[in-house]
């Protein structure tokens, strides 16, 4: 069941009309019941991401990205924690954190 735009061209309002299959368009305009009416340009709906459409058209996408993740360094959690200081080593903690 589209849902269609409608411009009246003698008010000029725009209105949209549910036109089912089989049913006729509407042929007045809902505002000011002039039968000058014209079929306007709908927008449409994507109901994807740019992403998967990325991944339909390779099925290997994540694959490839989660190897590549792998091999890069920056990736690595754990380098992070590594700099990290331990309170054992620090030189005044201060005093604990109450959460």
């Amino acid at each position: 069941m589209p849902l269609y735009s409608y411009r009246c061209e003698a008010c000029g309002a725009i209105f949209e009309a549910l036109v089912r299959s089989g049913k006729a368009e509407p042929s007045a305009c809902q505002i000011c019941q002039a039968a000058s009416i014209k079929r306007q340009p709908s927008a449409f709906a994507v109901t994807h991401s740019d992403l998967d459409a990325l991944r339909s058209i390779d099925p290997m996408y994540k694959r490839m990205v989660e190897d590549q993740m792998a091999r890069t360094p920056e990736a690595e959690p754990m380098r992070h924690l590594n700099k990290l200081t331990p309170f054992s080593a620090a030189q005044d903690p201060g005093p604990p954190i109450d959460f």
